[in-house]
């Protein structure tokens, strides 16, 4: 062993017993050491560790992680690293490679950490037994990471309620392991439904208010989750009613409309004349149409019906269009002795004859209308026929019963509506009593008999505006027969 200015230098293995206080180099560990009288102690000062560039460690992954450890003040022999746990075990470094006095390479086996003892420090500790740990560094199984901030993933319009207009919740996961998502608190709007991978399927229930459904998600990757609270809007329907003529403009996002499209009615025929056909209807769930675009629209007027004196028929209801849709206005109601009334949407009614409409049906075209009714036998004691309407023909003429058909029934509009009755036919002779009726779609009631001549002229009743009633046919005494009511475009979306 040598001595160098009187401190000695050898190696650990060449330490020899001296007093208490006394120097030497230990060339094994390249540090002072002095004696103190019972054991030999190195001279050091501690490591410093200031970083480490593995922050995240996925458990499952198998294998090794490999740990670069920066710092000062490394020994050139470690003695160890440890990564020291928040609570239970802490992971040894299975092999510890010293690449200089500022820095270490460390590797641990992924399995051993774990996330329940989160976050990991880095404790470095030289040979001399000193040592330095640099707390909360390493995490382990990060959770997923949401792409998709929180809050609305959209509003669907009940035109297309469709899932494919929602947006898709996403997220990520730096383990790379794979993720699953799915609705832990709230719920998803009914018809709907949240798929694991984040994707929505289904079309949303329609809805009779505007209503938010708000719900949280849990993403989970690795054992970790993560949550995120969102919302989905369905609006209820947006009605739009026409009564006159214009132009539906298609708000954006829209790709189809439920329009209910009904004619104008037919006005009634004079003298104790037939009733006024229904005006034709369209009823077109789904119609396709171009978001951003615009329908044209014609809202048709009611035929005129005779005045009072005249020996006349009434005329015919103008069609109303909604773009490539056309209902057929009403037939014109037979005035007396003629054989049938105008064929229209639905057939006007008559003293002789039923007539047909050219608009009938639940065909190709979603039209409806119906026949009329015909006269009793003439010249006495009848009562012209009822005009047809959709849903139903016109009552054939019996005594006072040449009521108009009843129409149809629709909730576009918010409630249940009848349109399109057909006009009551005008009685010819008694008994005394009430007027035949028009349909419940808006159908004018026949103009009745009220005996002695030339009697006071009771008139018939007009059809119901924006309904497209037909008018009723005018009673034997003096009276003006009805006008037809006008028709109604109704779109909701």
């Amino acid at each position: 062993m040598a001595k160098r200015k009187g401190i000695s230098t050898g190696t650990t293995a060449q330490r020899s017993i001296e007093e208490a206080g006394h120097l030497r180099f230990n060339t094994t560990t390249n540090l002072l050491e002095y004696y103190d009288g019972t054991q030999w102690k190195s001279i050091d000062s501690p490591p410093v560790v200031n970083s480490v560039d593995v922050t995240e460690v996925d458990s499952q992954a198998g294998g090794n992680e490999t740990f670069v450890i920066t710092g000062s003040n490394f020994s050139t022999t470690i003695s160890e690293v440890r990564f020291v746990a928040t609570s239970g075990s802490d992971v040894v470094a299975s092999s510890v490679t010293r690449d200089s006095a500022t820095q270490i390479t460390a590797v641990a086996t992924r399995s051993s950490f774990a996330s329940a003892n989160e976050p990991y420090g880095v404790k470095v500790t030289n040979i001399s037994g000193l040592s330095s740990t640099l707390a909360d560094q390493i995490n382990v199984d990060s959770a997923p990471v949401f792409s998709v901030a929180s809050g609305s993933l959209g509003t669907l319009l009940n035109g297309d309620r469709s899932s494919s207009n929602l947006t898709d919740v996403t997220a990520t996961d730096v383990d790379g392991d794979s993720i699953t998502f799915a609705i832990t608190t709230g719920s998803a709007p009914s018809g709907l439904t949240f798929n694991s991978n984040g994707t929505w399927s289904g079309t949303a229930n329609a809805v009779g208010s505007n209503t938010t459904s708000t719900f949280t998600v849990t993403a989970t990757a690795g054992g970790k989750t993560s949550t995120r609270s969102y919302n989905i809007t369905v609006n209820a329907p947006v009605t739009t009613s026409f009564t006159s003529s214009g132009t539906f403009s298609v708000p954006a996002g829209i790709t189809s409309v439920d329009v209910l499209v009904v004619a104008g009615g037919g006005g009634g025929g004079a003298q104790h004349g037939g009733g006024g056909g229904a005006g034709g209807l369209i009823y077109r769930p789904q119609m396709p149409v171009t978001p951003g675009g615009t329908v044209s629209v014609t809202v048709g007027s009611g035929g005129n019906g005779p005045s009072a004196g005249q020996n006349a028929n009434g005329s015919n209801g103008q069609d109303s269009v909604f773009g490539t849709l056309t209902a057929k206005g009403g037939g014109y109601g037979g005035g007396p002795g003629t054989t049938g009334g105008g064929t229209g949407g639905s057939g006007g009614g008559s003293s002789g004859s039923a007539n047909q409409p050219t608009q009938g049906g639940d065909s190709g075209t979603y039209g409806f209308g119906n026949s009329a009714g015909a006269g009793g036998p003439q010249p006495q004691g009848t009562a012209g026929g009822g005009g047809g309407g959709a849903g139903g023909s016109g009552t054939p003429a019996s005594g006072q019963k040449g009521n108009g058909g009843i129409g149809r029934a629709y909730s576009i509009s918010g409630t249940s509506v009848y349109y399109a009755g057909g006009g009551g036919g005008g009685a010819h002779s008694g008994p005394f009593g009430p007027a035949p009726l028009g349909g419940d779609g808006g159908g004018g009631n026949g103009g009745p008999y009220v005996g002695g001549e030339p009697g006071p002229g009771v008139s018939a009743q007009n059809g119901a505006a924006n309904r497209g009633g037909g008018g009723g046919g005018a009673g034997a005494q003096p009276g003006n027969s009805g006008d037809g009511g006008k028709g109604i475009v109704i779109v909701q979306y």
